[in-house]
Formats: structure tokens, sequence, C-alpha cells
């Protein structure tokens, strides 16, 4: 009882006594809880809600009403108000919630100027400030609608929100550059809250458009053949189409027309097979002339554009659409010397970490025979088998010690020859714990064009194009640029490659999740970058959409897994299982839609391999590949007993599996089904009519194997189920 009168008494103390007001800067630095009192000139209205942002000369912050706010707040922009609350962190945002006290000192005073930023700028050091986004393109078109739209200047980009009942709701969305200002504003749903950061414009006058024609980004190359390929853009304005190119940064060449029109295409013909070209587009109209950001394209190859893929261990052909996966198992170090013994001139070897020393005899015997090799790897790791390669045989180690480093696993082989060259992709170190314990995918890929993408990053790295590296000129992690093309067609399939962390793979896989019409499957060894997981999630919320996953690192530090899985989202940990799940692909929309692929590498799902390590990515737009990574995944994802006997490879899904407590049931089709569930001696132990999914509650059964009976109208679905303890 003493001791609450002592805290009510301290309580009232605090309340009564002055509070000096600090500089915004000082609050933010603040620690979270703490009692701060402000001063400084609100900047935003009721466009935004109920929170208002406050700003002086050292920076700003958001005030929210919340509960326990003191009743009344309601100032308007360019009031000058002191205000005392309690200093809070609300999903990234620094925001003053509740608010104890406030004073509004005058009215009517002029904002603040505001700060210009890029798109790339708009971070932490501006949260809460009015800043101002120079020449920017709305990635939409039509009318603004709630949600988040992308302003996209060149390469970089930046997200706009607008909540709902914002004024700009309804308008028609600027199809020219603008001028955007905004409150500079955060939402990230997890800790440690290094994303989410988002541009909220107030009202219409905070969009100023460009009156002079410009082009609006991207320009997007397509037709890719041996001889050429086409570029697509479009201008605010009507004007020409026209385009210089040329395979160094002079340019030199120029190609198009001078008909006005605002949707240009412009056709390069007589190029060069498997060759990189500079381009710009640029369009004139009455004398003004708008440039594109210049790009760097490649043609196509006269190579087979053959995919091989392999993983390490089972795969499921019950779910084949035609073609079946193969897995290796102990024959995982034969494929990779059989390939290597195939090489004729060059071997270019990026690999992580190597302890075989069966590989790296058939690299010696490679060298042996008159091939010229490369080799990078990481210092930081053991590398035991290299203690017995050919001592001629130059290797490179990355030895800055960030994060996992040079975390490539790859090699490009007989680069000069169109009819030879080959890249070796995936997820697979050149350990034996990779090639017989874990479970991984090895990608082969016949194209020159793509083996001269892969050589320009090596090279990077190397120091140059000679035998021998140049340290003093090789470039690892943050320091490479992005100067290689990203679209490539191999035996007609569209094929994205990017390198990290110079080539944006985090924002690339966002993309392409956000763009997902129908199913998506991870397997991941680990999941913490904050984004990707927002994009995971919000594919689930969209309507018809199945997400599904396997995750081995469920518990490291800030790993997306717990929370998606709250979320309601089917994904399994492995951690538990043998061998690691070593992979780091995701498959989307594979049984149907109009472009299903497969994004794989290296590239782990975390920051860090956005940020810091040496990685590589491929998007292969094919159904027979996303297929194969599909009966994979199947095999993870459903467990060697999960067996598909149905009219269609997604009719019945069901999970975990294996199962403890509850069994989740999901159907393809909509529409009432019977479904049962039989142990092993045809006794019936669940049955019920369903409609869409179901939850079974397996608690009470005998561990064993189960059947999962779906009958729906004239089909018939069935699973084997394991139930353990």
């Amino acid at each position: 009882m003493e001791r609450h009168s002592i805290g009510v008494l301290s309580a009232l103390l605090l309340c009564t006594a002055p509070l000096i007001a600090q500089t915004v800067s000082d609050a933010r630095n603040a620690a979270e809880g703490s009692t701060v009192t402000v001063t400084g000139l609100v900047t935003s209205g009721p466009s935004l809600g109920s929170v208002r942002y406050l700003q002086d000369a050292t920076g700003g912050i958001a005030l929210f009403p919340g509960s326990g706010s003191a009743p009344g707040f309601n100032p308007q922009p360019g009031d000058a108000i002191t205000a005392t609350g309690t200093l809070t962190n609300y999903s990234g945002l620094l925001e003053i919630t509740p608010i104890a006290s406030f004073t509004v000192n005058s009215t009517g005073n002029p904002l603040p100027a505001p700060e210009v930023i890029t798109p790339n700028g708009l971070d932490e050091q501006v949260e809460g400030r009015i800043v101002k986004l120079e020449d920017v393109y709305f990635s939409g078109t039509g009318n603004f609608a709630a949600g988040t739209i992308t302003a996209q200047a060149g390469a970089a980009s930046a997200n706009v929100y607008l909540r709902s009942g914002h004024p700009l709701i309804g308008t028609p969305i600027p199809t020219g550059p603008v001028d955007l200002v905004g409150i500079a504003s955060q939402y990230d749903n997890s800790a440690p809250y290094t994303s989410g950061y988002q541009l909220l414009p107030r009202n219409a006058n905070d969009i100023t458009p460009h009156q002079a024609i410009s082009i609006m980004p991207p320009v997007v190359q397509s037709g890719l053949v041996p001889d050429g390929f086409h570029l697509t853009w479009q201008t605010n304005l009507p004007g020409s189409s026209q385009v210089f190119y040329g395979t160094t940064p002079a340019l030199g060449s120029v190609a198009g027309t001078a008909s006005a029109t605002a949707s240009h295409d412009v056709q390069l013909t007589g190029l060069q097979p498997a060759t990189f070209y500079y381009a710009q587009a640029f369009s004139v109209d009455n004398g003004d002339t708008a440039f594109s950001v210049p790009g760097y394209y490649s043609t196509a190859s006269t190579s087979s554009g053959n995919i091989t893929v392999y993983f390490t261990k089972s795969v499921d052909n019950s779910v084949s659409s035609g073609t079946n996966s193969i897995g290796l198992f102990g024959a995982t170090d034969d494929t990779i010397k059989a390939y290597i013994d195939r090489v004729q001139s060059t071997l270019d070897i990026a690999m992580y970490n190597t302890n075989s020393t069966f590989v790296v005899a058939a690299v010696n015997a490679a060298k042996a025979r008159g091939v010229q090799v490369r080799w990078i790897a990481e210092g930081s790791n053991a590398n035991t088998a290299l203690d017995g390669l050919d001592p001629s045989i130059p290797v490179l180690y990355r030895t800055d010690g960030l994060g996992s480093g040079m975390h490539n696993k790859f090699f490009i082989a007989d680069v000069d020859d169109p009819q030879h060259a080959m890249v070796m992709g995936g997820s697979c170190n050149w350990t034996t714990q990779s090639f017989f314990e874990d479970y991984n995918n090895i990608l082969f890929i016949q194209d020159q064009a793509l083996a001269r993408c892969y050589t320009a990053e090596f090279n990077e790295m190397w120091g140059g194009s000679g035998p021998q590296p140049v340290p003093a000129s090789s470039l690892f992690g943050p320091d490479k640029t992005d100067n290689t093309p990203h679209l490539f067609n191999v035996g007609g399939k569209r094929v994205e490659s990017y390198f990290s962390p110079s080539d944006g793979v985090a924002d690339r896989i966002v993309d392409l999740l956000n763009h997902a019409q129908n199913s998506v499957q991870l397997a991941l060894y680990v999941f913490t970058d904050n984004d990707l997981g927002d994009a995971v999630l919000a594919a689930f919320e969209r309507p018809g959409m199945t997400v599904q996953g396997d995750v081995e690192d469920v518990y490291s530090s800030g790993s997306e897994f717990n929370y998606l899985v709250g979320q309601g989202i089917d994904l399994h940990s492995h951690l538990d299982e043998p061998g690691l799940l070593h992979h780091k692909y995701a498959i989307l929309d594979q049984a149907e839609g109009p472009d299903p692929l497969v994004e794989t590498g290296s590239h782990n799902w975390t920051s860090s391999a956005s940020t810091v390590n040496d990685e590589n990515s491929l998007v292969i737009h094919d159904g027979t590949v996303a297929n194969l990574f599909y009966q994979e995944w199947f095999a993870r994802h459903y467990g060697p007993t999960a067996v598909a006997e149905a009219h269609g490879t997604n009719s019945l899904l069901a999970w975990p599996v294996p199962a403890q407590h509850l069994l989740n049931v999901k159907l393809a089709e909509n529409g009432n089904a019977l479904l049962e569930l039989m142990d092993a001696t045809g006794r019936v132990m669940y049955r019920s009519e369903v409609n869409g999914t179901a939850t079974v509650n397996v608690g009470n059964f005998a561990p064993g194997l189960y059947t999962l009976t779906c009958i729906q109208g004239d089909n018939l679905s069935r699973r084997s189920v394991l139930v353990v303890r």
C-alpha cells in the first residue's frame, strides 16, 4: 500500500513540475518511454489523419493523440505549438504519444522549405521532415487509390503512401515528371526498423507537374534476337522515337524516327550476337529533348540455351508437368566433375567454400590439359581442398571479413565459344556437406551471352580480364557497380541476371512477389529481410493466392518466420530435419498464370546479402523450369509420404506434414467437398463437408500413416499424411 501511495505522489509531481522544451533532435535522441517537450511548426493537417508532424530547425517528429492524450488536439499547418508527451516507437516511426499537454503559441506561420532529397535519401535522417523529390515519375496510371504507389527517378525509387480518405484519392496520376513534396515517414512491422520509409504528400499542392517533354521510366527491352532488340518507352508529350547506341559509353550510332508519338518503339538491327550495347533513348518535341538514363543491354546468343537443373536430394515426380526433376544424391560431385571435364579453354570459378578434393582434382586435370583457370574464394573460410590445387592456378580471396563475403557459387566455362559457353549457378558450395547432406539446387546453362555477363562480374572482382588477379583494382561488395545487362534470351526463355549488392536484387524480388497472381512457394535457408517479408505477406493477403514455404534458420535474429506464420501463412520449419535446407529460391505461378518463374542463386533473403555480400541471382521465366523446382519443393514441404493422386497438381493441399496437433487442408477448387481422413486399416477417423479450407484436430490420433481423401463432384483427390507425437 505504501509503495502505491509513493508512486501516485511521484506521478503528480511529474505532471505539475515545469518542463523545459527540447529541440526535436534532442527529443528524437531521448530514451523511448521518456517524457519529452518540443516546440515547433505543425507541417500537416487532417489529410494524414489524426497524427500531426512537427518540425523545428533540428528535425521533425510525429505527434499522435492516442489513448490517454489531452483532449482537443487538432492543430493546423502553420501553427506553432509546444507539446509534451511520451516518446514512442510505432513500427519504426518516432512519435510523441500520448500527448499529455499542448499549447498553440501562434498561427498562420510559413512552413519550412522542403529539403530536397533523392529517393534513396528517404531515411531516418529526414524522418518527420518536409522533403522534396525532384523530377520523379509515378509508377501507376489512372487515378490515385489508397495504399502505396512508387515514385521513380532513374533506377532509384521511393514509396508514396495515401491513407484512406486522402484528398488525392480519385484524382488523376500525373503521367509525366513531377516535383513531389511530402512528409518523410516510416512504417516497418518488425525490428530493427531499418526499412519501410515512405513519403506522405498532404494534398494536390504537393505535386508539381513539369511542362516540358520527358521520358517516363522505365525504358523496356524486348524482342531479343542475335542481331538486335526493341526498346520501348512512354513520354508525357508526343515526340520523336530515337536511340543513341554503341558498344562503348560513347555510343556513336543512332536509330529511330522523327514521327511524333507518346508511345515509342525503336528496333535496333544489325547488331552482333551475345554482345552488350549501351543505349540511350531520346524524344524531341518542338526543340525540347528528353533523354532516358543510359542503359546496358545484351543481344541474344546463338547458343543452344539448354538449362539443366539438378537437386542434391529427393524430388517428387508425382507433381511433374512432363519433365521429371533429378535428385543426384551421391552423384552430385560426379556430375559437377563431368561438366568440368568438358571444359576446353577457360574456366572461371567463384566459390564461397571448397573442401571437395574430388572436384579440385577435376579442376587440376582441366589445367593440365591446357585450360586457363582463375579462382575467387572467400578468405574467411577454410577452403581446405584448395591446398591441393595446382599451384600455377591463381586464387584471389576476399579478405575484408564483412558479412558472408564472397558468397557466390558459380563457374563460367569456355566463354568465347558460342556452342560450349556455360554457366553453373545455384545454391551449392563445393563441400561434402553441400553435396551429400544438405538440400541444394545446381543449374547448368549453355548460353554465351549469360556467360559473358557472369564473366564481367568475375572480372570486376578479379581486378581485370587477364590470367592473374590485380588486387589493387579488385572490387568486392559495396565497391562494385551495376555494370552488366539484366535481361537475356536463353533458348527462347526470358532470363534475368543480377549481382549483389550493386543490382538491387531484393527490390527485384519484391517486385516479382508483388506481381504474382496465383501462387508463391519458397525454400529458404534464412529469411530476415523485412521488405521481402512484407511482400510475402502482401501476396498472401491478395485474393486467390496460395503462399507456402520452408525455412531452415527460423530462429536467426530478425527472422520473418514466426511473424509470417502468425499471420496464417503456411511456412514450415526445416530446423529439426536432417541436413540443411540450403536453398534460396522462390517459385511463382508455376501451375497457372501468364508468367511462371523461378528466382534462385546464392542470395539469401537477408539484408547483408543485399548490402554487403557478393551474390548472384537468376530469374528464369519458364513453366518447365518452374515445375522442376516445384517437384523438389513439394518433396520438402509435404515430406516423403506426400502423394498426389489428383486431377491437377494443386487440387488438395495439406500441412504440416508430418502433423502433430492440427492438420490444415486447402482445396484448389471452390465449392463444397466431402473430406475424409482414414487410418491404415481403412477406418474413417474424420468426415466432414467442407468448403475451401478445413482444420482437422489430429491430436488424439495414434501415430501412423493416414489417407486424406477429397471428393468434389467427379474429382477425387488423395494424399497420405503422417501423424507423429
